[in-house]
């Protein structure tokens, strides 16, 4: 284990200069300059050094804000937060909704942040995972497109705005540390977790683009989590379920998943997370006979993550409730405590017995205090970049309506720019009411309801089709009647089936494959299929189908340049980001 000392105050290899986003997190106008500004990982403020152990520990934990429960603790937030000064927070809007107690949940987060900023010594680092923009979650917000749109519209400009957008809206709601750009690869296709969170399969598509998304949200002062390394996609398995693989061999990795990583880390990554998976290729240490995943693994975060690629930022566990980190030690609290013993500077989600155990070990010298120092250093430096060590009177940045014309107008400039005509054989497009106006738009995914596709039959009405919407129609419902659904002219068959919708699997289950055997049994030459997730099911579903469309992402700017697109409004310009190969799937 090198000292802190030895971490922090070699020269850097990468020569950046001493510079901190402190005066670009004071802006509140978004800027166009694409390039990162450099800076010096090494923290010239030392308070860290007078921390207690206790306090030392907090700023390795990033809890979930459970409220109610932490009030418990000793019968107030300031009791709980002088007995666990944790440094990090993570906002589950689960558990906000289930405590709102009739308050607007939007009311209560503020609220709640400025209780636990209140009776904290320094500012909380306040996270969630925001990969679609904040409005997936909240309403008042914006949804925005998902990775693989950046992928195809291929444009830097766009990740880079997309970026400061996520970050102007997360700052507004008082977020300083988002969990992403994702920088998975998709090379599996039968991958469900990565799919379309991630840009592409190839590196050098990929890799320009996450750089702009990083230099965004870094440009509007709020950190960023490359993740997860070593990089997934390459096994189909979930890591939420179990443990999962980068399979690739040495060099195959260090030529993709390595260049990505470096390029990334020498771009100024703030953070990454660390992902439940293994990388065999550079792992020979086994725990009960296995080998474990980088989030337990001294030889990826420390060996290859710190000293090898010289990595002097931040490393952050994923979650660790997931299964992916499961079994190799007794119960979840002695996994976060391992997970830290290898190297990890945060853990994401440990239980507050976390800082008891982890205190009693360091005071028994099973944990050396250099391995403590060397995580609260990195957070330092982290924290003095982006402006987080003094608490400031308010925790929110209000945004300017130049900032919110910039969330609108890069919302529809992806969407426009990323919208992929895969095959159109016949030339049946662009579509005119004219030639025809009965529409009918087959849903396909687990949660489907008529809302899913408002904007689109919205659209289409607009512009004079008639549309009716069936949600996930039952073959065993329509198989005898089949033929009361040939009096439309088109049929539009529209997927969005991502994952956790449901948990388990990217193939089609259940009334999601009914509703494929219904429209399956339509006159091929009426239909149209796109696919609002994955890019793969098209290939794998839809293959006689005559126009193919692959869209990436089900926001209400994807929709609406659907509609424009299929109308002959725009152009198609998105170019699949990932090899399509139907013949493989088949």
């Amino acid at each position: 284990m090198r000292f802190v000392k030895e971490l922090f105050f070699i020269s850097a290899a990468l020569a950046f200069t001493q510079c901190t986003q402190k005066e670009s997190q004071s802006s509140e106008q978004p800027s166009k300059n694409t390039e990162e500004t450099q800076f010096d990982f090494t923290p010239q403020d030392t308070t860290w050094k007078s921390l207690s152990v206790r306090e030392k520990i907090g700023q390795t934990m990033m809890v979930q804000a459970r409220f109610e429960d932490h009030r418990a603790v000793g019968g107030s937030m300031k009791t709980f937060m002088e007995k666990y000064p944790v440094g990090s927070l993570f906002i589950p809007d689960w558990y906000f909704r289930e405590h709102s107690n009739g308050k607007d949940v939007m009311e209560l987060i503020p609220a709640v942040l400025k209780e636990y900023n209140d009776n904290a010594k320094f500012p909380m680092l306040v996270c969630e995972d925001f990969e679609r923009g904040i409005g997936e979650t909240y309403p008042k917000y914006t949804h925005l497109p998902v990775g693989m749109s950046l992928g195809a519209a291929g444009d830097t400009a766009l990740a880079y705005d997309l970026g400061q957008s996520i970050a102007m809206e997360a700052k507004e709601m008082g977020f300083n540390w988002l969990l992403h750009p994702v920088c998975d690869l998709n090379m599996n296709p039968l991958q469900e977790l990565v799919v379309e969170r991630s840009v592409s399969d190839d590196v050098n598509k990929a890799l320009p683009i996450l750089k702009s998304q990083m230099n965004g949200l870094h440009r509007q002062g709020v950190i960023s989590t490359v993740k997860h390394f070593p990089g997934d996609g390459v096994t189909m398995r979930n890591q939420h379920i179990v443990t999962t693989a980068n399979s690739l061999s040495k060099e195959d990795w260090d030529a993709s998943f390595g260049e990505l990583f470096k390029g990334l880390i020498a771009n100024g990554a703030a953070s990454i997370m660390v992902g439940h998976i293994q990388l065999p290729a550079y792992q020979t240490e086994k725990i009960n006979g296995q080998l474990p995943p980088a989030t337990l693994s001294k030889e990826l975060m420390i060996d290859l993550l710190k000293n090898k690629f010289n990595y002097k930022g931040v490393i952050i566990t994923d979650a660790l409730n997931m299964g992916g980190c499961a079994g190799y030690y007794k119960n979840e609290l002695e996994v976060s405590v391992q997970c830290f013993a290898a190297g990890a500077d945060v853990v994401l989600w440990p239980s507050l017995e976390y800082m008891d155990t982890v205190e009693a070990r360091i005071n028994r010298g099973e944990i050396p205090m250099s391995r403590l120092d060397d995580a609260v250093a990195r957070v330092w430096a982290m924290r003095e970049r982006f402006g987080l060590i003094e608490k400031k009177q308010e925790l929110s940045t209000p945004m300017t309506e130049e900032a919110k014309q910039l969330v609108q107008q890069t919302g529809t400039a992806i969407a426009e720019k990323a919208v992929t005509l895969l095959e159109d054989s016949n030339k049946d497009l662009p579509l005119k009411a004219e030639n025809g106006k009965r529409i009918l738009l087959i849903e396909v995914g687990a949660e489907m309801s008529e809302a899913k596709f408002a904007v689109t039959k919205s659209e289409l009405e607009s512009r004079g089709f008639e549309v009716d919407i069936m949600d996930n129609p039952h073959f065993y419902s329509w198989g005898w009647r089949i033929d009361s659904l040939n009096v439309y002219d088109k049929v539009l068959v529209c997927f969005e089936n991502r994952y956790f919708h449901p948990l388990g699997t990217c193939l089609l289950k259940d009334k999601e494959s009914f509703a494929v055997w219904t429209a399956n049994m339509l006159d091929p030459k009426k239909r149209i299929a796109i696919s609002y997730a994955n890019p793969y099911v098209l290939d794998i579903y839809e293959g006689i189908v005559p126009v193919k469309i692959n869209a990436y992402s089900c926001d209400a700017f994807t929709q609406r340049a659907v509609v424009k697109a299929l109308c002959g409004e725009i152009p198609f310009t998105g170019v699949s980001p990932i090899k399509l190969n139907p013949d493989a799937l088949k």
